[in-house]
């Protein structure tokens, strides 16, 4: 008997554990959700949701509690070659309560980059940016999870697994992913192109002029 429940234990865990990870998926809003903006316009981007967070790997939904997303935007300036990722055509509106802030790389390149607010079994944030400058942008509110907190434990967890977060932006359209192809660089015309689901859609992307 305690041979047959032991078997049982573990074929329970090979199941449970056969995915290639935890592949979180969280909303997020731009809005107004327009192709083309006007210098001065505000755009708001806000995520909001509860602690009980659906796992696209095993279609379950799992409580994260206290659980660290690493949020991040990213905003490229696509119509040109190089690319332009300091944020220079945009003022960031940021509220204090949220530990949002700029953060730069040795490359130039910048960031806003943080963690959500967790209260009352919620998640949430909220910032504005305001277009300063014209150009094509691809903006991406995504997750920097990878390396900082992939490993990071919950209820249910599979224990050799490590976790991932998808953003999906504005209710899954399609946020303009055609305007890649109005873009000068390779990278946005035709790789992302290739795979625009992996590539551009998972990242909480959008593009607009």
């Amino acid at each position: 008997m305690v041979f047959i429940c032991y078997f049982l234990v573990q074929a329970c865990i090979r199941k449970d554990c056969k995915i290639p990870n935890h592949d979180f998926e969280i909303p997020a809003t731009l809005s107004p959700a327009k192709d083309t903006f006007n210098i001065g316009d505000t755009i708001t981007i806000s995520s909001v949701f509860p602690n009980q967070v659906y796992d696209k790997s095993t279609e379950q939904y799992y409580k994260l509690e206290n659980f660290r997303f690493y949020p991040e935007v990213w905003i490229t300036k696509i119509d040109t070659v190089p690319v332009i990722e300091n944020l220079s055509g945009f003022e960031f509106i940021v509220d204090s309560v949220y530990n949002y802030n700029l953060f730069c790389y040795s490359d130039g390149s910048c960031s806003y980059y943080g963690e959500y607010n967790y209260s009352n079994q919620e998640y949430s944030l909220y910032y504005k940016i305001v277009l300063q400058s014209s150009g094509l942008y691809r903006l991406s509110q995504g997750s920097a999870i990878y390396p900082l907190g992939e490993w990071q434990d919950f209820e249910g967890k599979c224990w050799n697994v490590y976790s991932d977060v998808s953003t999906k932006l504005n209710d899954g359209i399609d946020n303009n992913v055609a305007f890649l192809n109005n873009s000068p660089d390779p990278h946005y015309n035709d790789w992302i192109l290739q795979e625009p689901d992996y590539r551009f859609h998972r990242g909480g992307a959008i593009a607009f002029m």
